[in-house]
């Protein structure tokens, strides 16, 4: 309760800061300037339901995770799957709940223009950051493979012509100690420049493992980078960018929650009615901050690549050749049964490769039309060897052996390769019809060839009997999915500052395989591409000499064959599949509003409405038609506010108070109020000096002050729950450091 007054009150007071404008002063907002349409533009001129940040922003917000961004972008969800690598996102209520390792996403990430595709490692190279721009809706026109949600796209600095430093060291809760900085300038003067950034994180666990005494979901990590701009003429660029990066943390520790019923179906309950599982264990306690645990998972996650950017700018016409490589190595145990137990354990052992090429040619100069083509080539690699241990608590036990377990107590691996090759071609112009109306147009044409290659191997410790050899199942197969996307978009300036749109538009998410465990043939069947047309009316305004800007959006989409990530449990294996439903409906409202009333204060308030419901959706007999989909709060806000005091003679204070509040959310399809997450509420805080002239900072920051927890990711486990809870309050000290 506290928290949502909190809330209420940062709400209150940036909405008072919007009406108190009536200052002397000549305070206006920053001018943001994003690349939405691969070419630098004002925010407020791109027709597009854009948020965007930059690095200062993020800063002063006290963003140093990717995942933190859900506290200021409507609509955007994150949903923390197998372990401490992977992240399924979700905007506008569109997302794939699958962590596994084949999987996509229905939200492209990008950093400096490169498609990100494995799903493990994908936020390594996130940091020394210049901006953020989060794109709202199907990309199906400019955009690396076609996404259906949206695109988050992250920058890098770049070299600068004169020497620049970026530096901040942070100690916090739980021993946490985060070094973060880039150096960078010239070389050759004119010719030659570089930059090299570095981040390096360590913390303590905070979850206590009451059977061994230690302290799990730790943080180990470091991460490098370097860029290299070479100019040898003023129209031609050569940027080199080379990045590596490993995690050596805990794979993420969940929480257990008994099922009630054992492994024949036969109902497990205490003798208070507190359900439990299979084996007679329940976590009493309900403390999300401890457990009992027979495994403590680790994690090893080596990422690495580089990309070569070259820029060629000729008479009206700017040439762009981007060539990427990129290599993810992980390897996760995991305590999947969260229990002291050995009943479940996982190792995920993933090897994607990919490499991308991108080529463009657009106009540049003052014309009326401004034009884009070029082709998109990716080629992913992926090798796997994932395996679940089952039931090693059983086994050798006859008494325990019995019908139908005497098949399903062993070590089942389900080692896979996955090729993907995938080609687009692509084109948008941008007509000035007249100096106030402006006409969008843009088309894809996209093929990707998936090959398949799969098998299941089950390893059966029973005496007398031989290990198994040949695969329980297996498939070698391959499938093409093309598609034809687009985009169409009227503006009108109705002034200098406001500009009002309606497009319509299309995206496409490629169809494939399933890449989790599976024992039966049906099992490995292919789903179909998923395909998400969308209608949206928009504003975006500044007003009172740009110290208010509002911008707002209302949209439709009509969702079809929209994939989605299921357990089937008709095994005793946990098995996940990915099957389409026939369709689905989401419509919503978004605004954001940001203020700055004097020199010294600023404010925002964003807002999120969302109505979805699956239209046709009947998976293995079951019908979930009407249901919600996951991820989708109906209601999500976030407000802030940012007050910079000068103290005379020793420089500045500035207090920056943020909150966010989502309503409930389903996270299966079922829509069960066992897999539901009750509404959440987190407060964020920071206090920064800032000495005369500026250069360096010392703050005090606090994330979750008021330690809300909730739970991002349900799964069931063979007769139990695995539950991924959020972090617990945190704080800390941080020094940086910023040349001019």
């Amino acid at each position: 309760m506290k928290s949502i007054v909190g809330l209420a009150v940062i709400s209150a007071l940036g909405l008072q800061a919007a009406q108190a404008v009536a200052q002397t002063d000549t305070a206006t907002l920053e001018e943001i300037v994003v690349t939405a349409q691969r070419r630098e533009q004002n925010l407020q001129d791109v027709p597009i339901a854009i948020s965007a940040m930059t690095g200062t922003m993020l800063r002063d917000a006290g963003v140093r995770d990717p995942r933190d961004l859900q506290s200021f972008v409507p609509s955007l969800q994150f949903q923390s799957g197998t372990a401490a690598t992977t992240t399924i996102i979700f905007l506008r209520g569109v997302g794939i709940g699958d962590f596994n390792s084949n999987t996509t996403g229905a939200v492209g990430v990008y950093v400096d223009d490169v498609f990100l595709g494995a799903n493990a490692g994908k936020l390594f190279n996130v940091f020394d950051g210049e901006g953020v721009e989060v794109l709202r809706g199907p990309q199906g026109t400019l955009y690396g493979r076609n996404t259906t949600g949206g695109a988050i796209k992250f920058a890098s600095r770049k070299p600068t012509n004169e020497l620049s430093t970026d530096f901040s060291a942070l100690y916090g809760r739980y021993n946490e100690v985060r070094l973060e900085g880039g150096i960078g300038g010239p070389i050759i003067d004119d010719k030659l420049k570089i930059r090299v950034s570095g981040l390096y994180n360590q913390r303590d666990g905070w979850m206590l493992n009451r059977v061994t005494g230690h302290h799990l979901n730790d943080v180990d990590l470091w991460a490098a980078r370097a860029i290299i701009d070479y100019t040898p003429t003023d129209s031609l660029l050569l940027r080199l960018s080379l990045h590596s990066g490993q995690n050596s943390g805990g794979a993420r520790q969940f929480q257990h929650r008994g099922q009630g019923f054992g492994f024949d179906g036969s109902p497990m309950f205490d003798e208070n009615g507190v359900p439990l599982d299979g084996m007679g264990y329940a976590d009493y306690d309900h403390n999300p901050n401890a457990g009992d645990f027979n495994i403590e998972g680790k994690e090893k996650v080596k990422v690495s690549g580089g990309s070569l950017l070259g820029e060629l700018k000729l008479d009206g016409v700017t040439l762009t050749s981007i060539t990427a490589y990129e290599k993810v190595d992980r390897n996760t145990l995991e305590d999947t049964d969260v229990s002291p137990w050995d009943v479940l354990t996982a190792v995920y052992i993933d090897k994607p490769e990919q490499w991308s090429e991108e080529l463009r040619a657009q106009s540049t100069g003052d014309s009326r039309l401004n034009w884009i083509a070029g082709a998109f080539f990716f080629d992913d690699n992926l090798e796997t060897d994932s395996s679940f241990d089952v039931l090693r608590v059983a086994r050798f036990d006859p008494e325990f052996v019995y019908d139908p377990l005497v098949n399903s107590v062993g070590l089942a691996r389900y080692p896979y390769t996955q090729k993907t090759r995938s080609w687009a071609l692509f084109g948008q112009t941008d007509y000035a019809i007249t100096d106030a109306w402006n006409l969008t147009v843009g088309l894809r044409y996209t093929e990707d060839k998936i090959d398949f290659k799969y098998a299941s191997f089950y390893d059966e410790p029973i005496p007398g009997q031989p290990n198994q050899i040949d695969p329980v199942v297996s498939t070698d197969d391959s499938s093409k999915f093309t598609n034809t996307s687009g985009r169409l978009a009227l503006s009108y300036k109705v002034s200098e500052d406001t500009l009002v749109y309606g497009s319509i538009s299309s995206g496409y998410n490629s169809g494939g395989y399933p890449g989790g465990s599976a024992q039966f043939d049906f099992q490995l069947e292919p789903f179909d591409s998923e395909k998400l047309y969308a209608y949206e009316i928009g504003a975006k305004t500044e007003l009172l000499d740009r110290r208010v800007r509002l911008n707002a959006a209302a949209f439709y989409y009509d969702y079809k064959d929209l994939q989605v990530f299921i357990y089937d449990t008709t095994a005793l294996l946990p098995v996940m599949r990915k099957v389409n439903a026939g369709s689905a409906k989401i419509y919503g409202l978004e605004a954001e509003l940001t203020v700055k009333p004097t020199a010294q204060l600023d404010a925002f308030v964003s807002i999120s409405m969302l109505s979805s419901e699956y239209q046709d959706f009947t998976p293995l007999g079951n019908d979930f038609s009407g249901n919600t989909l996951i991820n989708a709060p109906e209601f999500s806000m976030s407000a802030g506010l940012t007050w910079t005091q000068p103290i005379g003679g020793a420089g500045s204070l500035q207090a920056t108070a943020a909150g966010s509040y989502q309503s409930k959310v389903y996270l299966t399809p079922d829509n069960l109020s066992a897999y539901t997450q009750d509404p959440v509420t987190m407060l964020n805080a920071r206090l920064a000096w800032t000495p005369p002239g500026g250069g360096y900072e010392v703050a005090l920051w606090g994330k979750n002050l008021t330690d809300e927890r909730w739970v991002n990711f349900m799964a069931p486990i063979i007769t139990m729950d695995q539950l991924n809870y959020n972090d617990p309050e945190t704080y800390g000290i941080e020094f940086s450091y910023h040349t001019k």
